[in-house]
């Protein structure tokens, strides 16, 4: 009996050093679940907070250009707060979040990509408000937004710099660098991940599906090129055709349609032909890019590089408890939403 009690209590005491106590310490190498709770766990207090934030309070309305600049400005800060404590913490080096140099060539063929990629994202925004419209459902409610502009000098400026510089530097090097540096070698991984957790992290259910398909264009590039600088020039792209195609393929709003017979039948068939012209220009563009990894892996094999091998990471130490609270924090962000 005392050797069943001694043998009891042994393996009870091997359960706990090697199963739960591992579990509760987050793991001593940089992984998708530190990564999840910080950003997560951030943007659910200032989430929490802005909307708690009574507008009397306020000197400006929190659907204004000043509103919408604050909260977006926070949020991006939150994330850079986060990718500095990681890499920092951690050690993660440069080359593991920001990729390498691919030469002049695959940085103009990146910045291509951001054609097709807005011609899908404005097209499958057109489609989604129609099919909405056409079903009779009501149009998702947008959590950070803004509806007041003015046409100074300023408030160009300001919509510049938060609307778009900001958010695609920071974006970028959080989602497809860091994000993408953690997790494993696999397209099958580096691509829809890193896209699915951006989309996520945007709060907007009405922009769910252009954001996500902004996110695998991005993701893609930034896996066969092997630098996070290209996938910020093919963000860069996206927007500098928003404003060339502004007439051509126009960004429905949807508060300016009340019902599908309202919707503007020249804009539906540009989507149309837009979203198709896109896909066939994004195959092209990927193919010219996946030979373009196929020759940087080739160089990396014949030249032993350490610059192209990822971060050993055992696949064990993304699952700790970090990971359940990043997920944990990330559906309260949607319900709260």
């Amino acid at each position: 009996m005392d050797e069943n009690k001694h043998s009891f209590g042994e393996i009870f005491l091997a359960v706990i050093k090697n199963r739960i106590l591992p579990f509760l310490i987050p793991a001593s190498v940089p992984n998708i679940g530190i990564v999840l709770l910080g950003a997560f766990s951030l943007s659910y207090l200032i989430q929490w907070g802005w909307t708690e934030l009574a507008p009397d309070k306020l000197f400006y309305d929190k659907s204004s250009l000043i509103g919408y600049s604050i909260i977006t400005l926070v949020r991006l800060l939150a994330l850079l707060l986060v990718y500095v404590l990681v890499t920092e913490h951690y050690h993660v080096e440069d080359h593991h979040t920001w990729g390498r140099n691919p030469g002049l060539g695959v940085f103009f063929m990146s910045f291509l990509v951001g054609v097709p990629a807005y011609l899908l994202s404005c097209s499958s925004h057109n489609l989604f408000i129609f099919a909405e419209l056409k079903m009779e459902n009501p149009i998702p409610s947008q959590l950070y937004y803004y509806v007041t502009t003015e046409n100074t000098i300023f408030s160009t400026l300001l919509l510049l710099v938060i609307g778009c510089i900001l958010p695609v530097l920071i974006e970028e090097l959080f989602f497809r660098g860091l994000v993408y540096s953690v997790l494993p070698d696999k397209w099958w991984i580096r691509i829809p991940l890193p896209a699915l957790i951006s989309t996520l992290f945007a709060m907007n259910r009405l922009e769910f599906i252009p954001f996500l398909i902004i996110g695998l264009c991005a993701s893609a590039v930034r896996y066969f090129s092997d630098s996070t600088l290209c996938s910020i020039l093919a963000r860069i792209c996206m927007y500098c055709m928003s404003i060339l195609f502004s007439s051509i393929l126009p960004y429905q709003e949807p508060d300016l349609v009340q019902n599908a017979i309202d919707y503007n039948r020249t804009t539906l068939y540009a989507s149309v032909i837009g979203f198709v012209l896109g896909i066939v220009m994004m195959i092209v563009l990927l193919k010219q890019l996946v030979y373009v990894k196929y020759r940087i892996k080739n160089e990396d094999i014949s030249c032993h590089s350490e610059e192209g091998r990822p971060i050993a990471i055992p696949l064990r130490d993304h699952f700790h408890i970090d990971f359940f609270l990043g997920v944990a924090f990330l559906v309260l962000c949607w319900v709260l939403y």
